[in-house]
Formats: structure tokens, sequence, C-alpha cells
């Protein structure tokens, strides 16, 4: 109820006219007319005249006017309190794919983080080494063990888990020791296959596979391809267009010393790729003796982008 309802209701419960109390507080009765329509409102030292002539406090003539005020701030708070809700919202969520792109891009970039450990038998006691790497990179995240190794090699000046590893190895045989390794996983550092440049079309490429360390690693003709999908953040393998296609059962050994040039051509496998991030992925084995289990089957590969 507004204050001119207020003043119609309370003058009307006095049985007065809005002349008889325009008279009474020294108004026309126009005056009191309105402010009964709330065309117009009583100033403050009129009010008091009215809060005398109706028998009530100031405070119960203007009580719905002040709830209504009130009732209209709540909304206008709730309103702004809903608007910081939602920008603190979009905010958390902008910061949230910010830091997924971040690390999906890490990911992308230096592979699953890879524990491997590797024990040894030396001069009748047992030591062990483990490494938490990159799998692309192989940069070290943290490592452990017992000391033995880390004090004798100085481990801590290589930046490469494979490396490490291979010095480990490498200095226990030579003092007439075994060594072992343990939750072997894929190592693509241990050999690299790279695109020759100029070579790259939507039908094949030219690559060359070089070993990183010094053991034979063997690897073959066959090859698959993968294409990235962005939705996923995930590597997905393509699906052959030739039924009855085979590769040639040539085995090739490589080495630090000896890198191996390979035309890999896909067009009857896929036909022409399309635009995109893929990557060509081969299966390789140690073909010597090695720390790692020579049975393990690993896998190379190398990116590349069709535009």
């Amino acid at each position: 109820m507004s204050l001119g309802e207020n003043i119609l209701k309370l003058r009307k419960q006095k049985g007065l006219s809005q002349e008889e109390l325009g008279d009474k507080i020294k108004v026309t009765r126009q005056t009191i007319s309105n402010w009964e329509l709330n065309e117009t409102s009583p100033n403050p030292e009129q009010l008091k005249l009215l809060s005398k002539e109706l028998k009530v406090s100031i405070d119960e003539l203007l009580d719905n006017n002040i709830k209504s005020i009130s009732n209209k701030s709540r909304k206008s708070f709730n309103i702004l309190k809903l608007l910081i809700i939602v920008i603190i919202t979009i905010f958390l969520i902008f910061v949230l794919l910010v830091v997924t792109k971040i690390i999906v891009k890490n990911i992308r970039n230096n592979g699953r983080e890879i524990e491997e450990s590797i024990e040894c038998s030396i001069y009748d006691e047992e030591h062990s080494y483990s490494i938490t790497y990159y799998e692309l990179t192989g940069e070290p995240i943290a490592s452990g063990g017992d000391s033995y190794f880390y004090d004798i090699l100085d481990l801590d000046k290589y930046n490469d888990a494979h490396q490490i590893f291979n010095i480990i190895n490498d200095y226990v045989k030579k003092n007439g020791g075994t060594c072992k390794m343990v939750n072997n996983n894929e190592m693509n550092d241990l050999i690299s296959m790279e695109i020759k440049e100029g070579t790259l079309t939507k039908t094949g490429a030219t690559v060359i596979i070089k070993g990183n360390v010094y053991y034979d690693i063997m690897t073959g003709e066959s090859f698959w391809i993968e294409k990235y999908n962005n939705k996923n953040n995930s590597w997905e393998k393509l699906e052959s267009i030739c039924d009855n296609c085979a590769f040639n059962l040539i085995g090739y050994n490589i080495n630090a010393q000896k890198p191996l040039v390979l035309e890999q051509n896909w067009e009857r496998l896929y036909g022409n790729l399309s635009k995109g991030e893929y990557r060509l992925v081969k299966d390789a084995f140690m073909n010597s003796e090695t720390p790692i289990n020579e049975d393990d089957i690993f896998y190379i590969w190398v990116e590349f982008s069709i535009d």
C-alpha cells in the first residue's frame, strides 16, 4: 500500500473529509487529494501533522512505502549477487580451460610420465635406481633408489633417463655384474625417426631412423598412421582402405653409427591424407644384449602436419 493509499484509508477511518483533514494540517483540500492520488507527497513537517491528526506514527504512515523500497533494494541486491556469481563462474571456467590447454599441450609435447627402474647385481650386492621421466623426451622428473650408482656415476649431470639407464648398465657389465629393467614401457628415445626435409606429401614421405644408443635395434617396413583428434585430445589410428595390403618381411638393424632411410608410401593404405596433424608409427625391438628385455616391442613415431 502506498503512502497516498494509507492517508486515504486512515482519513476515512477517522470520518474526515479531505477538506476537514486539510484544515487541521493547514493545507487545501486539493493538496490532500493530490497526496491520496500519489501525485505529490507531504514534506517532513506535514508528515508530522498528519501523524498527529490521524493518530499514527510516521513509521506507520510510511510503513508500506519503506517495505516497497526495501523489497526493491533486496531484488537489486539479489540481481547483483547473481551477476557476481555468474562472472566468477565464467572466470573459473576460463582458468580451467587455460590450465587444461597447458596440461594437454605439455602431454602432447613431452608424452606421458613413465616410471622405470633398473635392478642390478654387482659384487654380490643388489642395487636399483628408478626414474620418472617424460615418455617422448626422456627428461627426468624425479629419481630415487639407493645412492650407490648416484654417487659413483654422478648421475645428476645427465638429462636423459635412457642415457642414465645405459650408463648404469655399462658400468655394471664392465665390472662383471648384470642388470634388468623393471616396468619397462615404450621408449621412443632409444631410437628416433624424422621426416627427410622436402619429402612430405599427402601420400608419403621419406623417413630417417637413427639409433640413439650403442645397441642394435631392429625395425621393418610395416607402419601405420594415426590422426590427432582435437576434441578427444587423443591419437586415433586411421582405417585402411586396402584389404589385402602386405609389407616386405625385411628387418633392418639400426644403431648410433648406422641410420636407416626408408620410403614410406601410404597411398594404398589410406589414400590422400586430409588436412590435420598425424604421426607415422613403427614397431621396433632390441637385437642385441641390453639391460632391456629383448622380447619387448617398442614403438617409434614421427609427427607431421598436412595443410
